[in-house]
């Protein structure tokens, strides 16, 4: 490092011996301790912050802020005040992130309204823009940046319930049932559209995915990144967000694609479409990657088109706020959720139920928040997900015997008016050994099921059901249902003779 050092010392070299620092410093934490350290060089790279090369400017900024030292950020302050080079005033900033800015945050913001209010030349839209975001990064951090207040819960939202699809109609029924006042509803490829001014209300079940607004389109949009953008901002888009929140614009938002394949193209239309946006809002719309509230989804259709929805992260989400604990294999509470309602008919308040493979607990815990049961058990081999969902049930406020063992091994007692299980996927298991694991569990439910009990199975292999259902003749299948057909995944509700 000595070498880079004192060729630039001797003003050899300036911007390659910054730039080999700065590698340095980035990939080796000792690196930039040990040229903290060094007699004289913060004021060494602070003194290149005017220098006549606009990149030894930029490399010198970067590098001070992978030094970390705050003493610098004066330094760096007065020459982001001073910089005319556009791509430089970036650097400053990102070298401020690393240092407190506390004293300097009034003018920031300053600089960030008058940037909101500016029309960049063409040339200049790519720089302003990211002088703009990463101002909007440092004032966010600092929590100076104006969050907004969702106030749109009375007015009448068209908004669209996600579900799986084959779960769409007792979603709809459930909605309709919920409100209070007369509700327009429709099936939609992604769920539930519902017309309400009811949406506190209709927001607390658990039984939907997302909540996504939608906007004044005919349809699917198609088109250049700019049509798309018109017909985005004609569609409502802005007026919708202005009439639903209490603070005014601008508003961070970020562009979700989905069901394009070609990465590359879904990243240049996102990023195009983002810089339309900015600009066709007048600023009231901005493009952020880390702080949005917004974001505006695009979901490809079989034509090609779009369909445009927005998805609010200003509404908060504590249907499942006793989820504390996850792991890769946990089902979506919602899911459970939604078949558990399915599986309402046959449930009791006396039930002693059994989560069979319990993971997180998350079967065990919806069932008893949509209706009490009178004791609950639950098993799972892996330990780790069983201390997850002992913690998972304690935020519930759900009482329940959770056991760490092999479910093919458990015994009871007690026979189980009810048994949920989550049957996990293939995964790397051979035919051989999935074929065990049906067949050992199918006699545990039959073995540990009461007379006339139900068994609600959630399930991706049919034919290792079929199997074991032609095996163990005591357990009647009353009703099936595909939840999900491209992963094979069945809902079955069985009972035992």
């Amino acid at each position: 490092m000595d070498k880079y050092l004192e060729a630039i010392r001797r003003g050899e070299d300036v911007r390659a011996g910054l730039i080999e620092l700065k590698l340095r410093c980035k990939e080796d934490p000792k690196a930039a301790w040990a040229l903290r350290t060094e007699d004289g060089v913060p004021k060494l790279f602070e003194g290149l912050l005017s220098h006549e090369d606009a990149k030894v400017r930029k490399n010198a900024a970067l590098l001070l802020g992978e030094l970390g030292l705050d003493e610098s950020a004066q330094a760096l302050y007065d020459a982001y005040e001073a910089e005319q080079t556009r791509f430089v005033k970036s650097a400053y900033l990102q070298a401020l992130k690393e240092l407190d800015v506390t004293p300097y945050l009034d003018a920031l913001r300053a600089r960030y309204v008058e940037l909101l209010a500016y029309e960049p030349a063409a040339e200049e839209q790519k720089h302003v823009a990211q002088e703009r975001s990463l101002l909007q990064q440092l004032l966010s951090e600092n929590d100076v940046i104006e969050k907004h207040t969702f106030s749109g819960w009375r007015r009448a939202n068209d908004v669209i319930f996600t579900t799986e699809y084959a779960l769409r109609e007792p979603l709809q029924k459930q909605l309709e049932s919920r409100s209070r006042e007369e509700v327009r509803t429709a099936l939609h490829p992604f769920g539930v559209r519902v017309r309400t001014n009811e949406l506190s209300q209709l927001c607390r079940l658990h039984t939907y995915r997302e909540l996504l607004f939608t906007l004044r389109v005919k349809g699917t949009i198609r088109g250049t990144a700019d049509e798309l953008s018109q017909a985005l901002l004609d569609g409502g888009l802005v007026t919708l967000l202005e009439h639903t929140h209490t603070e005014d614009a601008p508003f961070y938002f970020r562009i979700e694609v989905r069901g394009m394949e070609d990465t590359v193209q879904k990243t240049a239309l996102a990023k195009e479409l983002a810089q339309a946006l900015e600009q066709g809002s007048g600023g009231k719309l901005l493009n952020s990657t880390t702080d949005y509230e917004v974001e505006v989804r695009l979901t490809r259709t079989k034509d090609g088109s779009l369909y445009p929805c927005l998805k609010l992260y200003t509404i908060g989400d504590d249907r499942f706020a006793w989820r504390k604990q996850t792991i890769s294999a946990s089902m979506h509470p919602s899911l459970a959720a939604a078949l558990i309602e399915l599986s309402r008919p046959y449930l009791g308040e006396q039930a002693v139920v059994l989560d069979a493979l319990c993971g997180v607990g998350t079967f065990v815990i919806e069932r008893n928040l949509r209706m009490k049961a009178y004791d609950n058990y639950a098993v799972d081999l892996y330990g780790q997900a069983v201390v997850g969902a002992k913690q998972n049930a304690a935020a519930a406020g759900v009482t329940c015997n959770f056991i760490t063992k092999d479910f093919t091994q458990f015994t009871s007692k007690h026979q189980m008016t009810e048994i949920f299980a989550d049957m996990p996927k293939r995964g790397k298991k051979t035919k051989e050994e999935l074929d065990a694991l049906y067949s050992g569990c199918f006699r545990q439910f039959s073995r540990l099921l009461a007379a006339h009990g139900h068994l609600f199975l959630y399930a991706g292999e049919e034919g290792f059901v079929k199997k074991n259902l032609r095996l163990n003749r005591e357990l009647a299948l009353i009703h099936e249902m595909k939840i999900r057909p491209k992963e094979d995944g069945i809902f079955y509700i069985i009972e035992k003779r």
